[in-house]
């Protein structure tokens, strides 16, 4: 069995929400297998909302626009080089390091080596981001690679049309106990900006920085993971689902992935995850929706 996110636009903070499927995974690293694996997921949120319209992004989608959507295939133009390059390859290649980087060379690359090559591990600690000699922060892990997206979608209009008239998105490649940033979610944002008329104002770095900051960042990871209602806030405060996990133990982020609890203080815990690093969460997050790895 596998678990895997849907993502659908919603009109506040943080612009989208999530819906997991659970179903049994056809292993496999071959594309056929992996589209079979997407099949199955829209069809089982197909089954809950039938009247609405699902889209795989990624290279193995079953629709064109699908695969135009994938990092892989959508593209950014660089002023500074007058050419543009597929988003995959301008987010690997921003990474700056404690010990080296940015990797300017892996914009020249396919996208399966930028994403693949060993300095973007042995480099140390991830410090910021340098696209076009500007810097932009680590944190929140989600900000740039969400700002990099939407302003490549700006700039492909029939792309972002496809993605104004979907209803729900999803990418059979991300594995949620491995990584945080995906299309999928990414689309979610731009087709919830785009019916909130926020998408001028999201062009810069420093308006789309304004509009998902307007809350504490964290509150807004939390929120992202519980629909709203009565009912769900009061099972989220029941003292039967609550676990404490002691300095030094692993637990199980429901988005973020493994991480080991580093610190704990009377109302968070400093949590070091395996790919995003360190993240101070809510006491109540925490005890309430991760698990003991």
């Amino acid at each position: 069995m596998s678990t895997r996110p849907v993502y659908t636009p919603k009109l506040s903070r943080p612009f989208y929400t999530i819906e997991n499927f659970e179903f049994d995974w056809a292993a496999g690293q071959a594309a056929a297998q992996k589209k079979k694996n997407s099949a199955t997921l829209q069809s089982l949120w197909k089954e809950k909302h039938p009247e609405e319209k699902i889209l795989e992004v990624s290279t193995k989608s079953d629709d064109p626009a699908g695969v135009k959507l994938s990092p892989f295939n959508l593209t950014r133009r660089l002023p500074s080089l007058r050419k543009e390059f597929p988003v995959e390859n301008i987010y690997q290649s921003s990474k700056t390091f404690r010990h080296g980087g940015p990797y300017v060379d892996l914009l020249g690359v396919t996208p399966n080596k930028a994403l693949a090559d060993p300095r973007l591990l042995d480099s140390g600690d991830l410090v910021s981001f340098t696209l076009e000699k500007e810097q932009y922060p680590v944190n929140p892990d989600f900000l740039f690679y969400q700002w990099l997206y939407l302003t490549a979608l700006l700039e492909n209009p029939g792309l972002a049309d496809k993605v104004k008239k979907t209803d729900a998105f999803c990418d059979i490649e991300f594995n949620p106990n491995k990584g945080t940033n995906n299309q999928a979610r990414a689309c979610a944002v731009f087709n919830s900006l785009a019916r909130l008329n926020l998408l001028e104002e999201a062009r810069t770095f420093e308006g789309f920085k304004k509009i998902m900051m307007a809350q504490d960042i964290t509150e807004i990871k939390e929120q992202s993971q519980k629909k709203e209602g009565p009912l769900q806030l009061n099972e989220l405060r029941s003292d039967k689902r609550r676990q404490s996990f002691p300095v030094g133990s692993f637990v199980s982020h429901p988005t973020i992935g493994v991480g080991e609890v580093i610190r704990k203080t009377p109302t968070s815990y400093i949590i070091r995850f395996k790919v995003s690093g360190p993240k101070t969460l809510t006491k109540d997050f925490v005890e309430f929706n991760c698990k003991k790895a």
